[in-house]
């Protein structure tokens, strides 16, 4: 018994320290590089950098559009810090409260973008035109990078789901991650749950896998998510014990009409999934089956 009593604890005690050893956290200059060797992201940062050089050239032009703020305002430099002013606070604000810090870098470069936008028209609706037929073809030929989730989850098709995730009495417990591609929430949250991913799972008891419901819409439709652009139910996160479904993020509404609005950060799938509890139950058993 003795013996036993020890074991369990040197079990605890490994796996507190196999969880704080699996704790990586990226740092904001991961996001940053991933960003800048991205041709999506690269282009049209380039793109907005070409800020400097019009300016140069018109700052020291009359303005041809003077209303500001109800005031007859002509030049270059006023029209930039009211407008330099406007978007920067309204970046930074979207920048603290996005979900990710992946979402508050773009945030800053759509602020970026906007800033550059309304300085051109200003400027002159010539260089307004070209700029935005800029901006829509790097949207239409190159496509919008999405973090590789698939060296931290195991990919899965419906049929996988079915038979691997769901089947009856496994004793595996899922976190499965559905999502879309071309959906922005779900690019902005791929590189936060990687971080989940390499942190909670990787032992045969706990297992993080993804399901691409962009492409298997039947999927998506059998799972109640709905596929628009706008979906609020992108990305959802679902917690499978025994086969069955015990826990989702976006959380069902009460009586299981539906779910609430999506909306959540890596924190809140934590504390909502309780990974914390089923990663340490997980590793114990793994040690436990070792030691049989």
């Amino acid at each position: 018994m003795g013996t036993d009593n020890g074991a369990s604890q040197a079990a605890g005690a490994g796996t507190a320290d196999q969880l704080a050893s699996r704790i990586s956290r990226r740092n904001l200059l991961d996001e940053l590089n991933m960003m800048l060797t991205s041709p999506y992201y690269f282009l049209n940062i380039m793109l907005t950098s070409l800020y400097v050089v019009f300016r140069e050239y018109y700052r020291h032009k009359p303005i041809q559009q003077g209303m500001l703020f109800f005031g007859e305002v002509r030049d270059y430099e006023s029209w930039e810090r009211y407008v330099g002013f406007l978007c920067g606070c309204y970046g930074a604000f979207r920048f603290i409260k996005a979900r990710s810090r992946m979402a508050g870098l773009t945030s800053l470069l759509d602020f970026a973008q906007l800033f550059v936008g309304i300085m051109a028209m200003v400027c002159s609706p010539i260089l307004l035109a070209y700029l935005v037929l800029a901006y829509a073809l790097i949207y239409l030929l190159i496509p919008q990078p999405m973090y590789p989730l698939a060296d931290v989850m195991e990919p899965l098709t419906p049929e996988h789901l079915a038979e691997d995730v769901r089947k009856p009495g496994t004793d595996v417990t899922w976190v499965v991650y559905y999502y879309a591609p071309w959906h922005p929430a779900c690019r902005h949250m791929a590189p936060e749950l990687a971080d989940l991913a390499r942190r909670y799972g990787g032992t045969d008891k706990l297992k993080f896998a993804m399901l691409d419901v962009g492409e298997y819409s039947k999927a998506a439709t059998r799972l109640g998510i709905e596929l628009s652009p706008v979906s609020q139910q992108l990305p959802t996160m679902a917690l499978y014990e025994k086969g069955e479904e015990v826990a989702r993020l976006p959380a069902k509404k009460a009586g299981g009409a539906g779910f609430r609005a999506g909306g959540f950060k890596a924190k809140d799938a934590i504390r909502a999934l309780e990974l914390d509890m089923r990663f340490t139950r997980a590793m114990q058993k793994s040690v436990e089956k070792k030691g049989q």
